[in-house]
């Protein structure tokens, strides 16, 4: 779609004042990025790995005598017990200082905050399924939630983001017409 802007006599002002208008990044996260990353958030939910044949996982923390000595099996004490579908529950859209300063959002498991912030609620331990360890095989699902979305969420972008132009436009008091 191509714009055309119409009724002002210095296009220099004019366009600054669109591109003021549309660069509000509060707004630019609101009404472009959060759509956007509800679908991917839905999709990487869907394909993410589910605990499958175990009531739950736990996860051993143990005081190391030295670096890099391992406790005897059977020893230490149990850090938390991972239940099925909790990395899937704790998936979510979430801002940080870095993302909000950048403009971003990030799309990921929640943990540190809130009800999450209990470690038998977030998903800390993705990284551990998306790349896997010495004892499980990597369960690389993000990739592929990014790859399923990317048409679509692109598409919904950039028509979300011609319509914030046209919003920027109707305020300058000028006219947009489409080719």
């Amino acid at each position: 779609m191509e714009l055309i802007l119409e009724g002002h006599k210095d296009m220099g002002v004019a366009i600054g004042k669109v591109i003021k208008e549309t660069n509000d990044r509060k707004k630019m996260i609101k009404e472009v990025m959060v759509p956007a990353a509800k679908i991917v958030k839905k999709v990487m939910k869907s394909k993410a790995p589910k605990l499958k044949g175990y009531p739950s996982f736990n996860v051993y923390r143990t005081a190391k005598m030295k670096p890099g000595m391992r406790a005897p099996k059977g020893m230490g004490k149990i850090y938390v017990k991972i239940k099925p579908g909790q990395l899937r529950k704790s998936i979510s859209y979430f801002r940080t200082k870095a993302s909000n300063r950048a403009g971003g959002i990030n799309i990921g498991p929640r943990y540190k905050k809130g009800a999450f912030a209990k470690p038998e609620k977030g998903g800390w331990y993705m990284h551990m399924v998306q790349f896997g360890t010495d004892k499980v095989k990597a369960q690389p699902f993000v990739l592929q939630a990014l790859l399923a979305t990317r048409k679509g969420v692109g598409n919904l972008m950039k028509k979300l983001m011609a319509k914030r132009i046209a919003a920027g436009v109707k305020k300058t008091n000028g006219k947009i017409t489409s080719k």
